[in-house]
């Protein structure tokens, strides 16, 4: 239905990072047990309506941190995964990517995971993009069958984690498109659903993003949905925000009364782009350094790097680090005193 691209990152170790699905960084699945079927979410022109089973929507942490395992899963292209019959083997690898995410399973934690999956597994995405000269749409249900025995009489590393579950190829699909990378320590640190949500709305946001913007509480509302009224949203909406900066605090958003504006800011994972940046720059600061080692040994001047750092920081030099040190290092070598250079640094004449 999209015609993304992958937010390409480098390989790091093995469950390093996850990732989770597009529509669930534009959309949100209900937070606590709805009073309905069925709930329609709204991002822009998109629409999604997720419809439950015979007994009521996926709502909560579990489902999303089962459709972040699945997603990783067929993104890595895991061993659990069979791509020809679209089948994922609970086995321990499910139960070992709980616990890098500080979740052990036993009787209680099993007694709310069964019917969430169970839910989850069962549940039906509606999912339109129109816009007023175009209709573009997708239905699915997330799993053809299931097979999973609830540790009935089995014990218990030999039961939950040994069973499988069926995907239909439309929600495999779905899970493909453009995932996004997420940091599981990040991820293990976040307690609530709506902590999660808006963690991965914010990072995939920022891989694109180039210049503020702003979304009214409306809108928010939409897209996250809520049972409460607007006010008690925008009450849970900024906790959620608040302990996302915790766990993320390179995450730059405002709420305000009237609207919550977000701001050019770095992923949570690296992109293959930043990281190119980094070293790019690590590089061109390591030749300047070595130049300007050279220029003044060839003026008669050995000038320290404690004395050229005290300099830079009373220049106003913004993106411009490279320039900015070899005017430093030129003036200093060249016999100019340090408010010499500040003051040429200001006029914009470059030594």
């Amino acid at each position: 239905m999209n015609h993304s691209t992958d937010i390409e990152i480098p390989d790091d170790p093995w469950m390093s990072h996850a990732f989770i699905s597009k529509l669930m960084t534009q959309v949100s699945l209900p937070y606590r047990k709805p009073k309905t079927n069925e709930i329609i979410r709204k991002n822009g022109t998109l629409e999604v309506k997720f419809t439950g089973g015979a007994d009521c929507l996926p709502y909560g942490k579990y489902p999303r941190l089962f459709e972040m395992w699945a997603c990783t899963m067929i993104k890595t292209g895991d061993s659990c995964f069979n791509p020809v019959t679209n089948t994922l083997n609970l086995g321990t690898t499910f139960r070992e990517f709980l616990r890098l995410i500080n979740i052990e399973i036993g009787g209680r934690q099993l007694k709310t995971i069964k019917p969430q999956l169970e839910r989850l597994f069962k549940c039906a995405y509606f999912i339109s993009n129109n816009t007023d000269g175009r209709s573009n749409g997708v239905n699915f249900v997330v799993a053809d069958q299931y097979q999973i025995d609830w540790l009935s009489k089995e014990p218990q590393e030999h039961a939950l984690f040994e069973n499988t579950v069926q995907l239909s190829q439309k929600y495999v699909d779905y899970l493909r498109d453009a995932p996004v990378p997420v940091d599981l320590s990040i991820i293990a640190r976040l307690n609530s659903p709506m902590s999660l949500d808006v963690y991965w709305w914010l990072t995939r946001r920022y891989s694109y993003l180039r210049e503020r913007q702003s979304m009214t509480w409306n809108q928010l509302y939409d897209q996250f949905g809520s049972d409460a009224s607007i006010r008690k949203f925008k009450e849970n909406f900024k906790k959620a925000v608040s302990d996302v900066r915790v766990v993320y605090p390179q995450a730059n958003i405002t709420c305000g009364r009237q609207y919550v504006m977000i701001y050019p800011s770095d992923t949570s994972v690296a992109t293959t782009a930043q990281v190119r940046e980094v070293e790019s720059r690590s590089r061109q600061i390591r030749e300047c350094a070595d130049r300007d080692a050279t220029l003044a040994r060839q003026a008669g001047r050995e000038v320290s790097e404690g004395t050229i750092g005290a300099v830079l920081e009373r220049l106003d030099y913004g993106e411009d680090y490279v320039p900015a040190r070899r005017h430093v290092v030129h003036g200093l070598a060249s016999g100019h005193t340090g408010d010499q250079v500040v003051a040429a640094w200001e006029r914009g004449e470059r030594l």
